[in-house]
């Protein structure tokens, strides 16, 4: 009976501990929830960084909303059919991501590539609201180059989480999601929104991209790894008769972009 009391005696002193942690932790996330930028921030370049590419290409800096300032390459070939809008994954700048531009070029499309904020010699603070602003003011600037239905949405990782995005406020020829992802994944969102939940969430980078991609008014393309947890392969419920999901067996996050299979859909989309 003794040893029941006093059992009971410690659950009464240690929950009141447990639980003042567990909110003054909650209440410590939830005000830095906005300050969550390290995670996608990638090396810097200098201004004077010159870059280098066997194929014709534009230099761009672009001003975005909010201190934003934006470098973009547009890579060209003679009397384009239309535009590739490419939104990269974190990390990384264009100086190894302007390598993808041959994957498009070939098709008759020019290439844009952006680098997002305090990546290369992309400049201005992060922030959730930046991203879309950003990209949403990129895509303007093509439309004046380039009419809508002749431009296409391409992202890979966190880009494909900003192209579903814009592919919920424009109408792009098509938008092409190559594995979309956070940029440090979703199992620790998931985990964290789980472990506070009633409560608002946490997290400063909750990216929508099921809703975007329900709202998107032009086909949406999804490419997946076959890992049923995964961003892009939950996005199968909410697809549109008009959209479609391919499934790559054995593919990583890594080896899906370039997968036979993946470039295998992009040729024969941007044929048509």
């Amino acid at each position: 009976m003794a040893k029941k009391r006093k059992w009971i005696t410690r659950v009464w002193i240690g929950l009141p501990i447990v639980l003042f942690l567990y909110l003054g932790i909650y209440l410590f996330l939830y005000v830095e929830k906005d300050q969550q930028t390290n995670r996608y921030r990638s090396a810097q370049l200098p201004d004077t960084f010159r870059y280098h590419f066997a194929q014709p290409v534009e230099e761009l800096m672009i001003r975005t909303p909010q201190e934003g300032l934006l470098n973009a390459l547009l890579f060209k070939v003679p009397q384009p059919k239309g535009v590739v809008c490419f939104w990269k994954g974190n990390g990384g700048t264009l100086a190894n991501w302007g390598a993808m531009a041959p994957t498009f070029l070939p098709f008759g499309y020019d290439v844009l590539i952006t680098d997002y904020r305090q990546h290369g010699k992309s400049k201005g603070p992060i922030s959730l609201a930046n991203f879309y602003t950003d990209a949403q003011t990129v895509y303007d600037s093509l439309k004046r180059r380039y009419s809508e239905n002749k431009m296409v949405i391409c992202g890979y990782s966190l880009g494909g989480r900003i192209g579903a995005h814009l592919a919920s406020m424009n109408r792009p020829k098509f938008t092409f999601l190559i594995d979309p992802a956070s940029a440090g994944g979703d199992f620790s969102d998931r985990f964290t929104d789980l472990l506070y939940y009633p409560f608002p969430s946490v997290n400063g980078f909750t990216f929508l991209t099921d809703q975007d991609v329900q709202n998107a008014f032009s086909p949406v393309i999804v490419v997946s790894t076959d890992n049923p947890h995964s961003t892009a392969y939950k996005l199968h419920s909410v697809l549109a008769p008009k959209d479609q999901l391919l499934v790559i067996p054995n593919a990583t996050h890594a080896s899906i972009l370039n997968h036979p299979q993946c470039m295998q859909l992009l040729k024969k989309l941007l044929a048509e």
